[in-house]
């Protein structure tokens, strides 16, 4: 699991240790949920670069 408050320390994001609290606890949650899936990922997935609007698709 990746630091968070070490990322944005060492990035010079001015924020407070409550702020910090804040923002981490929701980041580390995700990277939780999304690490396993990253596991099934092969080289030749393509990455999402944007929305996929299905009502306007064609």
């Amino acid at each position: 699991m990746k630091d968070w408050k070490a990322i944005a320390r060492a990035s010079g994001l001015d924020v407070s240790a409550e702020e910090l609290d804040r923002i981490a606890g929701p980041l580390d949650a995700l990277e939780e949920a999304f690490r396993p899936l990253v596991k099934d990922l092969t080289p030749d997935v393509e990455p999402a670069t944007g929305n996929c609007d299905e009502e306007g698709a064609e």
